[in-house]
């Protein structure tokens, strides 16, 4: 599938994120992102490495581009049930 996906515990993402969502499925989505090439933040809070367990602005933004890149619509930055079954698969 051509994800760089750093041998990480593999995570079944069970219910909607969106922003203002806490936890650490939140975390686990970052991380997705920033080892699929969609990077939450270059440096600091949300970068490799320091990801963090809140849905803020640039979570929703990262998790968009990933869904323009996959077609998934729409490309709104919501982790619903496309996104979910979608990231789901590729694990």
């Amino acid at each position: 599938n051509g994800l760089n996906q750093s041998p990480q515990t593999k995570t079944t993402f069970t219910r909607n994120l969106t922003l203002g969502s806490t936890g650490l499925d939140v975390k686990q989505l970052q991380q997705f992102l920033n080892a699929s090439g969609f990077p939450v933040a270059l440096t600091g809070l949300g970068s490799a490495g320091n990801e963090t367990m809140f849905f803020g602005a640039k979570t929703k933004i990262a998790l968009g581009k990933f869904q323009r890149a996959h077609n998934i619509f729409p490309f709104q930055g919501f982790f619903g049930p496309l996104t979910r079954a979608y990231v789901n698969k590729l694990q």
